[in-house]
C-alpha cells in the first residue's frame, strides 16, 4: 500500500515541481568561471516494494511477503583542473542489499581520489574503495542507468561458500539441499564489490584496460570490503583488457585471483594452513552491443575456489541481457542468467544444482529527474531446489 501510494504521488509530479528539481541540479554545483575547480553533489533516491515466493531468491534478505526498500544515495564530485578528482557515495538505506540492515544504515559506499596525468586519457591512477573492474555490469549498476531493479545472477546469486569458518565435507556437500544463507554464503561476485585498494586504467585508441590491487576477493561481503575498519589482509588482483572495435560494440576479457577467507577463519582451518592459501580465481568475458533503440549485453565467468577440507571446486555463470526502448519514455527488457556447477572433488555429484533465472522489467522514465520500473523474476534449480521461485518487484527512482 505504501508504495501504491508513494506512486501516485509520484505520478502526478508539475511541471512546477520538475522545475524546482531543476533549480535543484544547479544550486548544488558550485563551480570557478573557468571550471578549474567544481564541486557537485547529486544523488538518487529509490523507493523499492519487493514482493518473494519464500525463502526470497538472491540477496534479499526477508521471510516478509512484502518488504519495502527505501534508499538515499549521495554523490559527491571535487574536480581540481582536468587532472585531479574526488568521488564520495554516501548511502542510506536497510543494508547494502535490501534487508541486511532492517532497522537503517547509513554508510560511505565508496571514496576515491583519481590523478589523470596527461592530456590524453591514456593512463590513470585511482587509490580508495571503489568498484571492481571486472566484467562490465557495474558500468551500469546504479537504478538509474540499470534496466532492472535487480542485478544478475552471478552478482547475487549465493553459493554454499563460506569465508568466516571451514566445514567438513559432510557439511559442505550437505548445503546444496538447504535454503541460502546471506549471513555466511557467497556469491561469485558481491554486487559491484567496493573492496579497498588502488588501480591504474586508461584508453589508448580502440583498446581499454584497468588493473587492481585490492584487500578483498570478488566474492567477499561488504563488511570486508572497508580497509579503515578492516586493514589489509588479504591481496586480490583484478584487471580488465577491453576492445571497441567500432561505436556499436563493446567486448572484454577480465580475470581476478585473490584469497576470499577472512582472518576470523583461522582457527577452523586445517593444521599448517592459513586464510590466504584458499584462492578464489575468476576468469570472463564480456560483450555489449547497441544500434538504434537496441541495447544488448552478456557476461560469461568461470570462478574456482579452494575450499578448506574439500578441494578446488568449480562454477560457470553468465547472463544475456536485451533492452528495448519503444519510444523516449518507455522501455521493456529482458534477462537470462544461467549457472552450471562442477563435481565435488572424487565425486560424481555437483557441489551446488545447476540453475537458471529469466527476468523480465518494464521502465517508464517520465522526465529527466523521474523514472519507474516493475519487474518479475521466475528461477528454477536442479534437485531439491528449496528457494522461491517467483519475485515481483517495483521501484521508483528520483534524480537530483
Amino acid at each position: 500500500m505504501k508504495i501504491i501510494l508513494v506512486c501516485l504521488c509520484l505520478f502526478t509530479v508539475s511541471a512546477s515541481a520538475q522545475e524546482f528539481l531543476n533549480a535543484l541540479d544547479d544550486n548544488l554545483t558550485l563551480a570557478t568561471p573557468n571550471q578549474t575547480f567544481r564541486i557537485d553533489l547529486s544523488g538518487l533516491l529509490d523507493l523499492e516494494l519487493y514482493a518473494p515466493e519464500t525463502p526470497a531468491m538472491g540477496l534479499l534478505d526477508t521471510d516478509d511477503g512484502l518488504f519495502f526498500n527505501p534508499r538515499l544515495t549521495l554523490f559527491l564530485d571535487l574536480q581540481a583542473t582536468e587532472h585531479l578528482h574526488a568521488h564520495a557515495q554516501m548511502r542510506v538505506d536497510r543494508g547494502f542489499d535490501p534487508g541486511f540492515a532492517q532497522d537503517g544504515r547509513t554508510s560511505l559506499d565508496e571514496y576515491f581520489i583519481e590523478w589523470k596525468p596527461l592530456e590524453q586519457s591514456w593512463i590513470n591512477f585511482r587509490l580508495g574503495k571503489f568498484a571492481t573492474s571486472f566484467g562490465a555490469w557495474t558500468e551500469r549498476r546504479l537504478s538509474w542507468e540499470n534496466p532492472f531493479i535487480t542485478s544478475p545472477m552471478a552478482y547475487n546469486d549465493m553459493l554454499p561458500i563460506s569465508d568466516d569458518a571451514a566445514v567438513p565435507l559432510a557439511g559442505f556437500a550437505g548445503r546444496r539441499h538447504l535454503p541460502d544463507n546471506r549471513r555466511t554464503w557467497l556469491p561469485i561476485i558481491w554486487g559491484p564489490s567496493y573492496a579497498s585498494g588502488a588501480s591504474i586504467f586508461g584508453q589508448i585508441g580502440v583498446f581499454d584496460y584497468a588493473f587492481e590491487i585490492k584487500n578483498a576477493a570478488l566474492a567477499s561481503a561488504p563488511r570486508s570490503w572497508d580497509i579503515v575498519e578492516n586493514g589489509w589482509d588479504s591481496t586480490t588482483y583484478t584487471g580488465r583488457l577491453g576492445w571497441r572495435p567500432s561505436p556499436e560494440w563493446n567486448l572484454g576479457s577480465s580475470f581476478s585471483h585473490g584469497p576470499y577467507m577472512m582472518a576470523e577463519s583461522q582457527s577452523s582451518l586445517p593444521a599448517g594452513s592459513s586464510f590466504r592459501d584458499f584462492n578464489q580465481t575468476t576468469f570472463g568475458i564480456d560483450g555489449a552491443w547497441s544500434h538504434d533503440q537496441w541495447q544488448i549485453w552478456s557476461e560469461l565467468m568461470t570462478s574456482r575456489f579452494e575450499v578448506p577440507n574439500i578441494g578446488a571446486v568449480r562454477v560457470v555463470s553468465g547472463f544475456l541481457e536485451a533492452k528495448r526502448k519503444l519510444n523516449a519514455q518507455w522501455w521493456l527488457a529482458t534477462r537470462w542468467n544461467q549457472s552450471w556447477f562442477g563435481d565435488l572433488p572424487g565425486t560424481s555429484t555437483g557441489w551446488d544444482n545447476d540453475g537458471w533465472r529469466a527476468d523480465f522489467s518494464l521502465g517508464y522514465r517520465f522526465s529527466r529527474h523521474l523514472q519507474a520500473k516493475l519487474q518479475y523474476c521466475i528461477a528454477e534449480r536442479s534437485g531439491q531446489d528449496e528457494e522461491g521461485d517467483h519475485l515481483f518487484a517495483a521501484q521508483i527512482t528520483v534524480k537530483f
